[in-house]
């Protein structure tokens, strides 16, 4: 299981995905520079269904 993420990576993500969706994209890909590395950084919204919501939810409590 992956370590939860901070309250800041997550607030960002959610900046970088309205920004996408008001510009009508589900995908972006961009290429940043960390800790003297280039890493390939690819972001693609999906859409949860409904009847999935409960268990989303439950990953989170």
């Amino acid at each position: 299981m992956q370590p939860p993420m901070t309250f800041e990576m997550c607030h960002v993500l959610t900046q970088l995905t309205r920004q996408l969706l008001e510009a009508g994209e589900h995908a972006t890909e961009t290429h940043v520079l960390a800790e003297g590395c280039v890493y390939r950084v690819a972001l693609t919204l999906e859409p949860v269904p409904i009847d999935q919501l409960p268990d989303v939810i439950q990953r989170y409590r």
